[in-house]
């Protein structure tokens, strides 16, 4: 049972707290203070009492109340946490120092205070900052990254119920890129090898910040002198493996195997972007050219120690000696990494599955591989038009009418009249029932068109020429109207087999129109057949 008491040095006193006795759901006596009322005292004993054995029982998921703790706690207090847990899995100093930058960038403008105040609208809102500061789709993206990779730990290690940034989504990095990079031919990578080998020193424009003096904090600029030893083979090395900077900067010539087959190099996982560890393989002339200065290098010693940050300044002043644009026409612009593209874009080249591909870039999708990194120019689409087979080509149906009339002789046309002229001009090609092609009937003269339209006795004599069954085609209405009207039934079935059998400005043989007049004979009497009642 839960007691509530003042000590001996309260006792007597007014306005002193009392103290409350209870006990917890492991069977430990606890005691803290209370209020100065008694009654409230007495109540705050029975809650404790009754919410431990209600943990006893099994009642309150300890869970929740444990997740209701870190509601409470200050976002301070988490990132912490996730500091050591990023160090203990193994990421880079700068990776660690960046994400938590990042998020405390998102809690500022929130403004977080705990976890709980974390979800999609705040988190819009250091979006909408970012915006207005004019950063790239890539840079919001890596913001985001951070912040969804920080309430993943989250969620992992139960201190929220559920993700607050499920549904965010990424930014279409298509639609704003502005760093666009290209890969190198292989004439402009040799005129690069060849520079990197003739110059030993590479001078750049560097920017300090002024640490003492009246300036202290100011931008000075200044120039830097780079010496890197075979800086050549630093390029032949990215361009043929497609190994990344930081990846380069970790190797020793214990890294490198040439007595192997194939010959090889090998990223350690605590190096690799992926954090497995990487055999890539070598080509022979690249191994022979690497070996005498890999066998000489000290062991255990990084091959090219103390590389310098700036070696995209560096590789642009050798790209200038090289008379290779560092920006192209396009805004693509070409630094170390784009050694990376040039090696992918050399395997695109050669006819590499994409699978393969994929395999030496050591990329996770191959839609990364195949869409952001192998630039494939024109010529060479136009390189694999040119090796398909070629394709027969049919003629046209005016090549086949002109086939026709040169093979009958009938060829001769009227200047400006667009139609057959001479004697087969009158009844061109009429079948054997007497019928007259639709697409002959269609071919009007030019001349007929924008003359004075004809009296309408001898429009109708007309179609009484051109229309079996009409009604004006017998003379002083002789035939009775029954019959007048089955004719002209029958004339214009006729015309409809021509036109749906006939080709624009081809014959229509009388067996043809035989053959779809028994065909829609048949249909008509099946048709007859499903309508008909059963009796």
């Amino acid at each position: 049972m839960p007691t509530v008491y003042k000590t001996a040095a309260d006792r007597g006193k007014r306005n002193t707290r009392w103290m409350i006795a209870w006990t917890d759901e492991i069977g430990h006596r606890r005691t803290r203070r209370a209020y100065s009322d008694k009654l409230l005292s007495e109540r705050l004993a029975r809650q404790l009492e009754d919410e431990a054995r209600a943990r006893r029982d099994g009642t309150i998921d300890m869970a929740l109340e444990r997740m209701a703790a870190h509601a409470r706690a200050p976002l301070e207090n988490h990132l912490a946490d996730y500091k050591r847990a990023m160090e203990a899995k193994g990421n880079t100093p700068g990776h660690t120092k960046q994400t938590l930058k990042n998020i405390r960038f998102a809690a500022e403008v929130g403004p977080w205070k705990t976890i709980a105040d974390i979800d999609h609208a705040s988190l819009a809102l250091s979006i909408d900052r970012l915006r207005a500061k004019n950063r790239s789709h890539a840079t919001i993206n890596h913001h985001i990254r951070s912040v969804k990779s920080f309430t993943r730990w989250l969620l992992s290690n139960h201190r929220v119920a559920r993700d607050p940034l499920v549904g965010v989504k990424l930014l279409n990095i298509a639609a704003d890129r502005r760093r666009e990079r290209r890969a190198l031919d292989d004439d402009e990578l040799a005129a690069l090898l060849r520079v990197a080998a003739e110059i030993p020193s590479v001078t750049v424009e560097h920017r300090y910040i002024r640490k003492a003096g009246p300036n202290k904090g100011k931008l000075r600029l200044g120039t830097r002198t780079f010496t890197i030893e075979r800086r050549n083979l630093l390029y032949l090395l990215a361009a043929s493996t497609g190994l990344r900077f930081s990846e380069i900067k970790s190797l020793s010539p214990a890294s490198f195997d040439f007595a192997s087959e194939p010959k090889c190099v090998t990223v350690e996982a605590s190096y690799s972007k992926r954090r497995r560890r990487d055999v890539q393989p070598l080509r022979d002339d690249i191994a022979e050219a690497l070996r005498p200065f890999v066998e000489t290098a000290p062991k255990r010693e990084p091959l090219w120690p103390k590389l310098p940050d700036e070696i995209a300044r560096i590789m642009a002043e050798d790209l200038k000696v090289a008379n290779i644009p560092v920006r192209d026409d396009a805004g693509r612009v070409v630094d170390f990494h784009a050694l990376r593209h040039t090696f992918i874009t050399r395997l695109a080249r050669s006819g590499v599955t994409p699978k393969v591909a994929q395999a030496l870039a050591r990329h996770s999708t191959i839609t990364l591989t195949m869409d952001r990194y192998a630039h494939v120019a024109l010529a060479d689409t136009s390189k694999a038009l040119a090796a398909l087979p070629a394709i027969t080509v049919s003629e046209t149906a005016d090549d086949q009418l002109a086939a026709h009339a040169a093979a009958t002789g009938t060829d001769d046309t009227s200047p400006g009249t667009g139609h057959l002229s001479g004697p087969d001009a009158t009844r061109p090609n009429e079948g054997r029932d007497g019928a007259t092609p639709r697409a002959l009937r269609l071919a009007a003269p030019a001349a007929e068109t924008t003359s004075s339209p004809a009296p309408k006795s001898q429009r109708r004599s007309q179609r009484a020429q051109t229309t079996p069954g009409h009604a004006a085609s017998s003379h002083d209405n002789a035939t009775p109207a029954p019959q007048r009207t089955t004719a002209a039934s029958e004339g214009r079935r006729e015309s409809r087999l021509s036109r749906d059998l006939g080709a624009p400005r081809q014959p229509v043989s009388s067996g043809a129109i035989a053959e779809k007049r028994s065909e829609a004979d048949g249909t008509r009497t099946r048709n007859h057949r499903i309508d008909s009642p059963v009796l």
